[in-house]
């Protein structure tokens, strides 16, 4: 039985693409890792599993509920939380969470408490605000929250990181990162600490990478956009020789009308306490496909077929101008989604997940050479 709406995606792309950041990381001047991020498909099994059959051995998400779904798959693969620890869920972190990203000392306490309880130790990456405004401590107060780090029995200070781009949309620079290699080097002179990573982002530093210009020190990156989506997340621009086009989403057609394209009678606001605003197309031939703003956000879809356009959408229809094409009820039209889309998309329980192949998907041809 065909399950609809569902997100499809290709596992020869979504391979090229690791394959890819490989060997992009390889060439680099100087040795760089990297980890990646698959918080966009919530916790998906399969891709998980997709992933670790390649060889990865270090996963990072943003949800202790995917890092749980990594160690069910594979108690070897290495996981990282990304978002910031929250004080109650320290017991979670600790049990499914190889790494985690921090920047209180009060969290840091908490995680000391819970790993000496489980008996275990927990590893951390101190995150430094360099500018972009989202987590990080100050760089003048990181030897003083060190000095406290070193003193817990069960916490080891694995490395430093940072992230742009983000929220305050910094674009990563060959300074910045100088910066913090530089950070690196006061702690391990001031504190006598060696420290085994420094994390220099996520998808935005891409453009530093393949101009050779990531400083020494630098050794490890996080990447969810570019290996989903073939692109760098500081300019938005697609890598060449990357799929852009791994995941696609699609759904079923349930009404087709010639209708006109101005509602009749006095308007108010929609489902959304909005009042619509309509452009005059006259009498048009339209399309429902079951599919709404509950399910994705609608504006970040694009329909695969150029001659339909995407005119509005209510709680769970999508609405379509399908004129001078021969659609259908019961067609399955097809969707290119961005990452808010497919992040929804992957995270609603109304839309499935199919693995497929290149040969099944349409518009099979987007490598951006």
């Amino acid at each position: 039985m065909l399950k609809l709406p569902r997100i499809v995606w290709d596992q020869d792309k979504l391979l090229h693409n690791a394959a890819y950041l490989d060997e992009l990381c390889r060439k680099s001047e100087y040795p760089i890792n990297w980890v990646p991020v698959t918080k966009v498909v919530s916790g998906d099994t399969e891709i998980i599993r997709t992933l670790i059959n390649t060889g990865c051995r270090f996963l990072a998400d943003s949800r202790i509920e995917n890092l749980k779904s990594i160690k069910e798959i594979s108690d070897s693969c290495q996981t990282m939380l990304l978002r910031l620890p929250g004080i109650h869920e320290a017991e979670d972190v600790v049990k499914y969470a190889d790494i985690s990203l921090v920047s209180e000392i009060e969290t840091i306490k908490k995680l000391q408490d819970k790993a000496c309880l489980l008996g275990v130790n927990h590893k951390i990456i101190v995150m430094i605000e360099l500018g972009d405004l989202r987590e990080g401590i100050l760089a003048e107060n990181l030897i003083k929250v060190g000095q406290f780090i070193l003193k817990q029995s069960n916490i080891e200070w694995l490395g430093i990181g940072t992230n742009l781009t983000c929220y305050g949309g910094v674009i990563p620079s060959e300074e910045i990162m100088l910066e913090l290699a530089a950070i690196k080097q006061q702690v391990e002179r001031e504190l006598n600490h060696s420290l085994e990573i420094i994390s220099g982002g996520n998808s935005s530093i891409l453009p530093l990478l393949m101009e050779q210009k990531i400083p020494k020190g630098i050794n490890q990156i996080r990447l969810g956009e570019s290996l989903f989506f073939g692109r760098e997340s500081a300019y938005g621009k697609n890598i060449p020789g990357m799929y852009n086009d791994v995941f696609t989403l699609q759904a079923e057609v349930i009404e087709v009308k010639e209708k006109n394209s101005i509602p009749r009678g006095t308007l108010g606001m929609n489902a959304f306490g909005v009042k619509p605003v309509f452009i005059d197309r006259g009498i048009h031939k339209r399309a429902i496909v079951a599919l709404g703003e509950q399910d994705v956000p609608v504006s970040d879809l694009t329909p695969l077929n150029r001659s339909i356009e995407i005119i509005g959408s209510s709680s769970d229809h999508l609405i379509l101008d399908v004129t001078g094409t021969n659609t259908r009820v019961g067609d399955v039209l097809s969707f290119k989604v961005n990452y808010k889309s497919l992040l929804y998309a992957m995270t609603s329980k109304y839309v499935n997940k199919k693995q497929t192949s290149t040969e099944q998907l349409v518009g099979n041809n987007a490598l951006t050479y």
